[in-house]
């Protein structure tokens, strides 16, 4: 029984990290998007959760659309 491993060294571990998901009021009361509250507020919808990654890449998508 020498040859058998464990559970837990038999499954790698994932070296990727789960983000944390915020809510559209969280992101609006962060310093990270201080200067952009009027733009989270007009991109996001409320009940939804949304990753500081997501939500940045809305805001430069936004940014670099075109004008009407």
């Amino acid at each position: 029984m020498a040859g058998k491993k464990k559970d837990s060294e038999a499954a790698p571990q994932s070296t990727e990290r789960a983000e944390s998901k915020f809510s559209k009021e969280q992101l609006l009361a962060a310093k990270r998007f201080r200067d952009k509250r009027d733009l989270v507020n007009a991109l996001l919808n409320d009940g939804e959760l949304y990753t500081m990654k997501s939500v940045e890449e809305r805001i430069e998508k936004y940014k670099k659309g075109k004008v009407k």
